[in-house]
């Protein structure tokens, strides 16, 4: 009975009360973020580990893949009638890159820090940058056009940063970045990478511009 009791006016009190609640307690949480703005961005925190007591990456997955396919060296145009041999010089470089767009080199420890940790957990050779120089000669087919067109053989390891600060940076002494991801060369699996020649038609424009 006493349950009964409580369905009048008293229990619509309560809940429009309960109501107004959780409304402002809902509009407090979304308020919440404003307090931290002033914070450090996650590309400065990566780069504060110069000047952290204690800087570490932990690796949770690594992969090896083949990177978007670009020309390398010059453009060799065939205006003769029979198939031509030419020779390509081309140099590629392949620098290593991250999602939160912080520059790798010697400058900022993580670098350092990042290569080391996935070299001992997962035995790869890591390089931040590397350049290959070749040589190709291609066959190009009459009125075409030739070039080369590359792969590079790449990998990348995905885990979360553990940064600690002797004196508080940002009101905190512990800092933590997640789902951070870094790519660069694959030298000890070159197979993810390819080189292949490639010809067409040149366009009446190519014909005007180089024949």
């Amino acid at each position: 009975m006493a349950l009964a009791h409580r369905r009048n006016g008293s229990t619509r009190r309560l809940r429009t009360a309960g109501t107004l609640a959780a409304l402002t307690m809902g509009a407090s949480l979304l308020a919440a973020p404003q307090a931290f703005a002033a914070g450090p961005s996650q590309a400065e925190l990566l780069k504060a580990c110069n000047q952290a007591s204690f800087c570490a990456f932990h690796p949770q997955s690594y992969w090896g893949y083949t990177g978007p396919k670009h020309q390398v060296g010059s453009t060799a145009y065939n205006c003769g009638n029979n198939t031509n041999q030419h020779r390509i010089d081309w140099s590629d470089t392949t620098t290593a890159g991250n999602t939160l767009g912080v520059s790798v080199s010697a400058t900022y420890k993580f670098s350092l820090v990042f290569e080391a940790s996935v070299e001992t957990s997962y035995s790869h050779t890591w390089e931040n940058s590397h350049t290959d120089t070749e040589s190709n000669t291609i066959n190009i087919s009459p009125r075409s056009v030739g070039w080369i067109e590359r792969g590079t053989a790449k990998q990348q390891a995905k885990g979360w940063w553990e940064i600690q600060f002797k004196n508080k940076y940002y009101d905190h002494y512990v800092w933590y970045i997640y789902d951070f991801q870094q790519s660069g060369f694959n030298k000890d699996n070159p197979g993810y990478g390819y080189v292949n020649f490639k010809d067409r038609k040149m366009t009446s424009a190519e014909i005007g511009a180089h024949c």
